[in-house]
C-alpha cells in the first residue's frame, strides 16, 4: 500500500512540475495590449459638464437630466392637481321655486386634493348663471439618485419638494327645460 501512495506522489510531482512549467511559459509570452476603457470621456462639443455615455457616442449632462426629472414630476403633479380642481367644480341643483343654490365639493385625484365652491343664481325663468372657484394644493417631491454629492456625513442625494396653492375658476350659463 505504501508503494502505491509513494508512486502516486511521484506522479503528482511530475505533473505539478509540468503544470508550473506551462504556466511560466504562458506568462512569458507577450500578449497584445488592450486599450484602457475610458469610463468618463469628456464631451467638449456642448460645453462644461457634458460627458459621453460609456461605450456610445451620446453626449449628456447629468445635471440637466436630474433637472428634467424634477420638471417632469412637477408637471405630472400639476396635471393631477388640475384634474382634482376641475372635479371639485360640480354644478349645484336649482329646484323649481328657488333662485339661489350653493354647493361645495372636495375632490382627490392621484394623491392631490382640491376644494371647490359653486354658486348658481336664476336670472329669469329657466336661465341660470353659475360661478365657481376651486383651490388645489399642488405638492410633491422627487429624489434623484443620479447626481450624488459626497459630504463628511455620507452621500447626499438631491431632492426637490414643492407645495403651491393653485386656483381654478369658471363662469357659465345654464338653460334648462
Amino acid at each position: 500500500m505504501w508503494k502505491q501512495i509513494n508512486a502516486a506522489r511521484d506522479v503528482f510531482r511530475r505533473h505539478l512540475r509540468a503544470i508550473l512549467a506551462t504556466a511560466a511559459l504562458v506568462l512569458a509570452i507577450p500578449t497584445p495590449g488592450h486599450a484602457a476603457v475610458e469610463y468618463e470621456k469628456i464631451c467638449s462639443v456642448y460645453g462644461a459638464n457634458f460627458f459621453y455615455i460609456p461605450g456610445t457616442d451620446t453626449c449628456v449632462n447629468a445635471g440637466q437630466t436630474v433637472q428634467s426629472q424634477f420638471d417632469l414630476a412637477r408637471q405630472i403633479t400639476r396635471a393631477a392637481t388640475g384634474t382634482a380642481m376641475a372635479t371639485s367644480l360640480v354644478n349645484p341643483f336649482l329646484p323649481d321655486g328657488t333662485n339661489y343654490a350653493i354647493s361645495t365639493h372636495w375632490a382627490v385625484f392621484d394623491g392631490q386634493h382640491a376644494a371647490g365652491v359653486v354658486g348658481m343664481i336664476r336670472i329669469q325663468g329657466n336661465l341660470s348663471l353659475t360661478m365657481g372657484i376651486a383651490f388645489g394644493l399642488d405638492r410633491g417631491s422627487l429624489t434623484s439618485t443620479s447626481n450624488r454629492t459626497a459630504t463628511e456625513f455620507g452621500v447626499a442625494l438631491p431632492a426637490h419638494s414643492w407645495s403651491d396653492v393653485r386656483a381654478l375658476g369658471r363662469v357659465g350659463l345654464q338653460y334648462s327645460w
